[in-house]
């Protein structure tokens, strides 16, 4: 009975972890602002991994690998909610509700806490209430996990969808703003485009789209699964009027982690069901609705752990590691004469997805994601014709 009784002390003091998780993430940062040799602050975070000794991750963009402190924080959070499952749960959701604010830019009342891009486009695209004949612009490069939103309301409610076909590659700015301008008619109501292309891994030009759309009244939606985490994203300085991304990939935060942000000012043309609660009082707008339903909330925990994870490091600095491995990698690769590069050299296109094609002639893309798994112990992801090359933000390769 004294065994149990002390176990069931051990459980109930594990609020204590948190203090534990602080000062392990207060830990690094004090490493990194002390390090100057740019390796060794590298090398210093590597160590917050669990991943195989030997393995080289460069598919951050399917899923990133959790650091050990945000593996610890779910874990120890599963343990106390089950310990006490009313024990301040929702007030903490609160509390990563407003970091990530704050890690998108954004005001606390423009932010949810979603599962994945997917589930934030969804909310977004039901939420327009789109009529017979609205059309909405897109490329033929979209995620399927961010279009299947707009085909069903193709399909249910007789929207239109126009495609930008985008070049192989693509020579500048200018070019992707005039594919824009060319395609946009009066019955546009909504662009929707990712932050960063899967398939090339070029970076839409959002801010200077926005430039077109917002003084036409349409409305800037954005796929943006490969943002945070990998770039320091802002969203009032993209333009954009919504903002879905799934934090499991680059913010490396728990799978079933995801943010939406949607701009106060076209709240009342974006209402998702999720995003309303009844009250006593009526209906009210709430970004943290009960209608989202019970969730994960030891996840939720772990999100907000990634985000302090982040900012430990310095959200400019892990930017400017990515754009290095990314520059890296494509000067490498164009000494490859069997290969195309796709990815836009101008810094303004491009990110730390770098993506190029194989010529036919010497074989699949499958082939090499099969072989540099097997030869290297290193993971690649092919996708639709090319080869995106993922570098992992955090985890460089051994020397």
């Amino acid at each position: 009975m004294k065994k149990l009784a002390a176990a069931g002390a051990a459980i109930t003091s594990l609020p204590e972890i948190a203090q534990a998780l602080d000062e392990r993430v207060r830990a690094l940062r004090d490493d990194v602002l002390q390090t100057a040799d740019d390796a060794a602050l590298w090398r210093r975070v590597r160590k917050e991994f669990a991943l195989n000794p030997g393995l080289v991750h460069f598919n951050c963009g399917s899923i990133g690998a959790m650091p050990r402190v945000v593996i610890d924080a779910v874990c120890g959070q599963v343990r106390r909610y089950e310990a006490n499952p009313y024990d301040g749960a929702f007030d903490n959701a609160v509390a990563v509700r407003k970091k990530a604010a704050d890690f998108l830019g954004a005001a606390i009342d423009e932010v949810a806490l979603t599962r994945n891009t997917t589930e934030g486009m969804d909310c977004v695209a039901t939420g327009l209430h789109l009529k017979e004949g609205d059309e909405v612009l897109t490329t033929n490069h979209e995620h399927g996990g961010g279009m299947i939103c707009w085909q069903y309301l193709v399909k249910h409610h007789d929207v239109r969808m126009r495609y930008l076909k985008l070049p192989k590659i693509v020579k500048d700015t200018a070019q992707i703003l005039e594919l824009v301008e060319q395609n946009i008619t009066e019955r546009t109501r909504a662009c929707s485009f990712s932050h960063v292309d899967t398939i090339t891994g070029m970076q839409m030009p959002l801010a200077a789209i926005s430039a077109l759309t917002r003084p036409k009244g349409i409305l800037l939606i954005c796929d943006g699964a490969q943002g945070p985490g990998m770039l320091d994203v802002d969203v009032k300085a993209l333009g954009v009027d919504t903002y879905a991304s799934s934090s499991h990939k680059w913010m490396l935060a728990p799978r079933g982690s995801g943010l939406l942000y949607i701009r106060k000012e076209v709240q009342d043309r974006v209402q998702p069901v999720m995003f309303h609660q009844v009250s006593g009082e009526g209906q009210d707008y709430n970004a943290y609705g009960a209608s989202s339903g019970t969730r994960n909330m030891a996840n939720i925990h772990g999100h907000g752990v990634a985000m302090d994870f982040h900012n430990a490091i310095g959200r400019a600095r892990i930017e400017g590691r990515c754009r290095a491995l990314s520059r890296l990698v494509r000067e490498r690769l164009r000494a490859i004469p069997a290969l195309t590069l796709l990815t836009p050299e101008q810094e303004e296109l491009s990110s730390a997805i770098v993506s190029f094609a194989l010529d036919p002639a010497r074989g699949k893309n499958s082939d090499i994601v099969t072989r540099f798994r097997e030869e290297y112990n290193t993971i690649l992801k092919a996708a639709q014709g090319t080869l995106p090359f993922v570098p992992a933000e955090h985890v460089p390769p051994p020397h």
